[in-house]
């Protein structure tokens, strides 16, 4: 059975105060919202976000018919567990805005520059050394080298398909809640780093759906996230998902203190 809760300020201030977001909007919950509670975690979700998760989190369906008290909802300590989707750091753009022809044409003069430049370089050389059969080698390497490059610069313009791949685990970052240090905690490979909370100032995020037709059958969204700190910085990350794998992401949202905002872009 769906429990629902309409909330007011009278019967619901203790959880009003908590401030708690919605995992998949990222928008601060409130008065007069109507919210579902997942019995298995006790995560608060909008109605409206219960039915997009498929009325159901934590691979099953029931929710608390009782808001629980507030010492039920305190944050403990439990074994770290990394996302298990890949991140890299740094951001990822996806080119929305049908300027494919202007980047066509830019990177193609940008690249058939530095060939023709590459090219005046040698044959400058060749002709003060005097020896233009090892130019010449270098010269049709170089070219072979070019036509492979060109090819995989700009077959998405003239084929009109983008290519997206996963990200390789050795270049992969994990991303995981770490309670016991009240830190964001990040690897790559052996090296670890963290950001306290009391260091994040908010933190951003939004989903960009890729077509199916051009990131294949697994790669279907790809997620955004910039944390920005109380020194001025902003860390980003960005990681290829499947839809069935927001869940994840709702649960790791739900393991930020309260007093962290964070916000959904799109």
């Amino acid at each position: 059975m769906l429990h629902t809760h309409h909330l007011d300020t009278t019967n619901h201030s203790d959880f009003l105060n908590q401030e708690r977001i919605d995992p998949i909007t990222g928008e601060k919950i409130e008065e007069g919202h109507t919210i579902v509670i997942c019995a298995a975690c006790k995560s608060a979700f909008f109605i409206e976000s219960w039915e997009y998760l498929g009325n159901e989190h934590c691979n099953q369906e029931k929710t608390l018919s009782q808001i629980p008290i507030a010492k039920s909802l305190q944050l403990i300590a439990k074994p770290l567990e990394y996302l298990p989707f890949l991140f890299r750091k740094g951001k990822y753009f996806i080119n929305r805005n049908n300027d494919e022809g202007f980047d066509f044409v830019a990177k193609s003069l940008l690249f058939g520059a530095g060939i023709i430049g590459y090219l005046v370089i040698l044959i400058t050389i060749a002709v003060f050394i005097g020896n233009f059969t090892g130019i010449w080698q270098l010269v049709m390497a170089f070219l072979a080298i070019s036509i492979w490059g060109s090819n995989k610069l700009l077959k998405p313009y003239y084929t009109g398909k983008r290519e997206f791949s996963s990200i390789s685990s050795r270049r992969a970052t994990y991303l995981a809640v770490n309670m016991k240090k009240q830190a964001i905690e990040y690897k790559r490979n052996k090296k670890k780093d963290s950001i306290a909370f009391e260091k994040i100032k908010h933190i951003n995020y939004y989903f960009d759906y890729i077509p199916h037709s051009e990131c294949g059958q697994y790669l279907q969204q790809v997620i955004s996230l910039e944390i920005a700190t109380t020194d001025h910085k902003k860390i980003n990350f960005y990681a290829f998902l499947h839809k069935n794998e927001i869940p994840h992401w709702s649960n790791f949202l739900e393991e930020l203190p309260y007093s962290i905002s964070v916000l959904n872009q799109k």
